[in-house]
């Protein structure tokens, strides 16, 4: 089962809007970087170690566009 970690977002919506998530799963990390909403595009890169899954959020916050680059980490949901 999946456990979603850290969700990044940029402060922004729509088109501008940016979104990463962090996630831990039972056979690794994965990185997932969205662009545009939930209707956007999106990547997913995978990782067998957490260090370098965070090392991926980083980058891709940093090639984020001036303006669009006000990143929140957004609250864990409570449990369902």
């Amino acid at each position: 089962m999946a456990e979603r970690v850290e969700h990044h977002f940029n402060r922004r919506y729509h088109g501008a809007r940016r979104d990463i998530y962090l996630i831990h799963t039972e056979t690794g990390w994965q990185v997932v970087g969205r662009i545009g909403g939930s209707d956007g595009r999106e990547v997913t890169h995978y990782f067998d170690d957490e260090d370098d899954a965070r090392a991926m959020i980083q980058r891709m916050r940093s090639t984020a566009p001036a303006g669009e680059d006000n990143w929140a980490l957004m609250p864990k949901r409570p449990a369902r």
